[in-house]
């Protein structure tokens, strides 16, 4: 499926978004039931209590759009924080209670995205016009990277599935342009080529204080090109990992005439 009228990182249906979520959905309530409340994970301010507040507030949020209703959007990056942060701490109730409401939203959820057609689009977060299918992947991404904070805090398992962090990587590189460093110099110049497996071939470039996402086309000439798995590369991109700790995790640099400059890309996006 592909309804945002360009060509996309990889297509998916309906059908695949539903199941996943469901799979993922049914882990995380089994993992956040057993987890210990006061758990954290290292480099994460949030308990697992908070972290499983901040998913229902995100339910939340689909529930208002579901129902015609607007959410609180954050203009800049940093400005989110603030309002997860808000929102998490209004939502606090013991755990129990907590996933009874977010089970309870799951019905709702699931109408809204199996009605949405395909030129429907979205404003996100931080000015972000998003597909359809993003906006379902952006449920996805929800439960298993938070799954992961919580199965990370308590040091239990959570198993990552490369076609799964193939979708959400989808989402970041849609998003990414409205993630851009306010510090960027306009000066910048950098354009990185991916290698993804089961991927179609992309560039990220950074030009004249602007993000660029696309497909790669023959006159490309990026600085660098690197294969990386998914898993990989989505958290480089939104920064839950670095260069070297990506380097372990199989991202390598296979061509361009800059290759350096692909160690810098990270930088010149706002972490999530």
């Amino acid at each position: 499926m592909n309804d945002t009228g360009c060509v996309t990182l990889v297509d998916t249906t309906r059908d695949e978004l539903r199941e996943r979520i469901d799979e993922a959905r049914q882990r995380f309530y089994r993992l956040a039931r057993s987890a210990d409340p006061q758990a954290r994970r290292r480099g994460l301010d949030w308990t697992v209590h908070q972290v499983i507040a901040h998913v229902l507030c995100v339910a939340r949020r689909y529930q208002a759009i579901a129902e015609g209703r607007d959410f609180r959007r954050a203009r800049y990056p940093r400005e989110l924080d603030q309002i997860n942060h808000e929102e998490m701490l209004a939502a606090m109730a013991p755990i129990p209670q907590l996933l009874d409401q977010l089970s309870a939203l799951e019905p709702v959820m699931d109408a809204f995205f199996d009605g949405l057609p395909d030129d429907y689009a979205a404003e996100f977060h931080c000015g972000a016009v998003v597909s359809g299918v993003v906006v379902q992947i952006n449920w996805l991404f929800d439960l298993i990277l938070h799954g992961e904070d919580i199965a990370r805090s308590v040091g239990v398992p959570w198993e990552i599935r490369e076609r799964d962090m193939l979708l959400l990587l989808r989402e970041g590189l849609e998003v990414a342009p409205a993630y851009i460093s306010g510090t960027v110099d306009p000066t910048t110049d950098i354009c990185v080529a991916l290698q993804i497996p089961d991927a179609r071939p992309y560039v990220v470039h950074v030009h004249d204080g602007i993000a660029e996402s696309r497909p790669r086309r023959p006159g490309d000439r990026p600085d660098a090109v690197v294969k990386v798995p998914a898993s990989t590369m989505i958290r480089l991109l939104i920064q839950r990992i670095g260069p070297f700790t990506a380097a372990l995790q199989g991202l390598r640099i296979v061509g361009g005439g800059r290759p350096w400059k692909a160690l810098k890309l990270q930088s010149c996006f706002e972490p999530v």
